[in-house]
């Protein structure tokens, strides 16, 4: 979502600024800015669209100074419009804001009511304003800025630069991350740690309501009565820049790293000379827990599916899923034979992080699954299972999903394990058939011809269904999400069983139905089904064992994906629901890695 940079130096940093947003865009986003102060001056740069727009902006329209801030903005208030990206600058105080200020309309009224006047349609604009009063009334800038901030109700994260102050920042945060960095010559300040790590190996997380303050390389950190504090830093990996490597779009590149990726993950939790588990990676005490309650948003949640199916049926572990926005607002029946499990690719997630945090404060241990260790759920968390799909890119998620399986593969067995649920044969088993996945992965990349040819059928189409049982139900929901995102046609998923209870009714010629029918307990029902609108004309893509006596003669798509085992199947089936999006998308010729109005790392609720 919203990405935010300020760097303070003693040398220009406008061209550092303008590298730290393109590193900050594969969040989402619909505009970009940034500011400078120089020579007793804010100087403006911002443009709706991409980072590169900014760049040929200021090509022609040059700026800089040794102190700036920048912002790549996801709108929530107010449309994407180069009036409304962000920075906002006020008289002599400009900043930047990534959250929601949920009192911005009693804010704005009183505002207004004092003879105020808004350019903007954002909540952000509010916080300059507040700030700037506060300045009209001769307070120093630390002064008024805390003040301003009092009256926020709501998350979020703000950085600000002062005319009159060439080289201060100042910046806060409460619920979104922000994190800094100082090195030899610069401080910097970012939404994300990965986004500053060519300046250096190690950063700090403010926690909410910190204040940190920048000037001439002097960095300070207050609570909100402005008594000095001290948080530690943390090393963080410095990673290169991803390229595309020859592939058109970073979603077909994340796509074709999986097998590489998911031995990776694999391997990180299972020995695969022994065929034992990695028990050392687990240190966390489960020997009492009897209940697991998952919390997830997005493909994270459908991940949480897959892990219920597996948790109840191979560890026999009862499981609650919730969806974490609706995680605090309901009864939650804690108690100390249950843990909570959180699911986030970012770990930044807002509604997973607000979650969370309601979980720790009902006693509740967590243990979190991310992709990101750098971040605010591992950091809340009493165990943290990374996933190591690599950074992803493309703002449907790919690699990090399959990655999330694999990685609750390994945390099922080591449980199914712990409880007795299955013999030491048994993982031995699962752990032979895990090995399997990378290879059955590069198998499975090779039907893309046949997706290609599939996408023709599909791509001029309003709506589509994706049907499925068990373990393959959340595939369903997931082929269905990735649908729609990229290719903008209307997709669901539903349970194949409940085709006949309404669905059934949207079944013509000219609807597309992915039925998903792996050979495993289902699969006699899951051909069922697949007849029941075969016989309305339904146009049929079938993805699982084609190759059966009973399919011959009916005129249907088929990608065999003859595999088994309860593991496997739903990880390589993800890939040709991940394929058949991706190029339905490009004959509909859309923005497949940055999709409209959405955001790789929602960090908003």
């Amino acid at each position: 979502m919203c990405g935010i940079i300020g760097i303070s130096a003693k040398a220009d940093v406008s061209n550092d600024i303008l590298n730290c947003l393109k590193s900050l865009s594969y969040r989402g986003y619909d505009s970009a800015g940034m500011a400078m102060v120089g020579d007793g001056q804010i100087s403006e740069r911002k443009i709706k669209g991409k980072v590169s727009n900014l760049e040929d902006y200021i090509k022609n329209n040059p700026i800089s100074g040794n102190c700036g801030i920048g912002h790549t903005r996801w709108a929530t208030h107010g449309e994407p419009n180069t009036i409304n990206a962000h920075p906002h600058t006020i008289s002599k105080i400009s900043i930047v804001h990534n959250g929601i200020i949920e009192n911005y309309h009693e804010l704005k009224t009183t505002l207004k009511d004092n003879g105020v006047n808004f350019i903007s349609d954002t909540d952000t604009e509010i916080i300059s304003h507040l700030i700037n009063i506060e300045l009209m009334n001769n307070k120093q800038p630390l002064d008024a800025f805390v003040h301003a901030i009092s009256k926020l109700e709501g998350a979020y994260a703000i950085a600000a630069i002062f005319s009159d102050y060439n080289n201060l920042m100042i910046a806060s945060k409460v619920g979104s991350p922000l994190v800094f960095m100082k090195s030899k010559n610069k401080t910097i300040i970012s939404s994300d740690a990965y986004s500053i790590a060519e300046f250096g190996n190690n950063v700090t997380y403010l926690e909410d309501g910190d204040i940190l303050t920048s000037q001439n390389n002097k960095i300070h950190i207050f609570d909100r009565a402005l008594n000095k504090i001290k948080r530690p830093s943390k090393r963080i990996s410095k990673r290169t820049k991803d390229g595309l490597n020859g592939h058109e779009h970073f979603m077909m590149k994340e796509i074709k790293e999986q097998p590489d990726v998911l031995s990776y993950a694999l391997s990180n939790y299972l020995d695969f000379t022994e065929f034992e588990i990695k028990e050392s990676k687990f240190d966390f005490d489960f020997s009492n827990v009897e209940r697991i309650i998952i919390s997830a948003c997005g493909t994270a949640y459908f991940a949480g599916m897959v892990a219920k199916y597996w948790l109840e049926n191979i560890a026999n572990i009862k499981v609650d899923l919730e969806i974490a926005s609706e995680f605090r607002y309901k009864k939650m029946f804690f108690d100390e034979k249950s843990i909570s499990l959180f699911i986030s690719q970012s770990g930044e997630t807002a509604d997973t992080l607000a979650a969370l945090k309601y979980a720790k404060q009902n006693k509740q241990r967590v243990v979190s699954i991310v992709n990101t260790e750098e971040s605010s759920i591992s950091n809340e968390s009493d165990l943290v299972l990374p996933i190591f799909a690599g950074q992803e890119i493309g703002v449907a998620s790919t690699k990090a999903f399959t990655c999330q399986l694999a990685t609750i593969a390994s945390l099922v067995l080591y449980l199914a394990g712990l409880k007795g649920a299955i013999t030491k044969e048994q993982i031995e088993t699962y752990i032979q058939e895990l090995m399997h996945i990378p290879s059955q992965i590069l198998q499975s990349l090779e039907f893309e011809p046949t997706i290609k040819k599939i996408s023709k059928d599909i791509y001029k189409s309003s709506s589509a269904l994706f049907i499925g049982r068990g373990s393959t139900l959340p595939l369903a929901f997931e082929g269905a999400l990735k649908l729609k995102e990229i290719s903008y046609i209307h997709a669901e998923g539903i349970a194949s069983g409940e085709l006949k209870h309404g669905a059934i009714a949207l079944v013509d010629k000219n609807l597309p139905v992915i039925v998903l029918a792996p050979d495993d307990l289902f699969y006699v029902k899951n051909l069922s089904n697949m007849n029941e609108v075969y016989a309305r004309s339904g146009k049929i893509t079938m993805i699982g064992k084609v190759d059966n006596e009973h399919l011959k003669g009916l005129a249907i798509n088929g990608i065999d994906i003859d595999i088994t085992g309860k593991f496997n199947i739903p990880i390589i089936m993800a890939v040709p629901l991940q394929l058949l999006a991706y190029h339905v998308a490009k004959l509909r010729n859309k923005d497949i890695d940055q999709p409209r109005n959405l955001a790789k790392s929602v960090t908003v609720e």
